[in-house]
């Protein structure tokens, strides 16, 4: 439901409609919206890494590794699935309780994260500055993937990872002298 309808349409009184239990049984499994959406998270983490190899084998032609390993980023993390967990970063910013399962369950997955980025960026890990390239990419394509929710230009959306390729390879090349 949450990648389907988003959170503001993702409520308990929704979801016990849909999972066909009563009221009590679902206040029995999670008290609060904040526990109900906290187990979406490991679910969500799943799809992403799906998200990835998927558009890793469209983009497995790009010769270039730099290229090819942004561009899957950022077409993976325009899949539905993360923006749901980005919809879900954004809330915890006001809900202690979503936050906290939030870390926890980010904490957990580390290990598989960087399982995901290592494949991904295979053959850029022993430039120096690649791993400072990597977070730096991430947190770039998060956020493109949040301003294109308001934007929904991709032609602009488009020059700026490529832009951020160019700056990539000159923070790599500046690494190594």
């Amino acid at each position: 439901m949450l990648i389907e309808l988003g959170l503001s349409k993702t409520t308990t009184l929704e979801v016990q409609k849909r999972a066909g239990v009563s009221r009590g049984a679902l206040l029995h499994h999670f008290p609060t919206h904040a526990d109900l959406l906290s187990m979406t998270i490991n679910r969500l983490i799943q799809l992403n890494e799906n998200a990835v190899w998927s558009e890793a084998e469209k983009l497995k032609d790009i010769a270039d590794p730099l290229t090819r390993s942004v561009m899957t980023l950022a077409n993976a993390y325009a899949h539905p699935s993360f923006v749901a967990e980005l919809e879900l970063w954004i809330a915890s910013r006001a809900d202690l309780v979503l936050r906290t399962a939030l870390r926890s369950a980010e904490q957990d997955a580390i290990a598989d994260r960087d399982r995901v980025l290592t494949q991904l960026f295979e053959g850029l890990l022993d430039q120096p500055g690649a791993e400072k390239a990597i977070g730096l990419t991430i947190e770039f394509i998060r956020g493109v993937t949040i301003s294109s929710l308001l934007r929904n230009d991709k032609s602009h959306q488009n020059q700026l990872i490529a832009d951020w390729i160019e700056t990539l390879r000159n923070l790599l090349a500046a690494d190594r002298t």
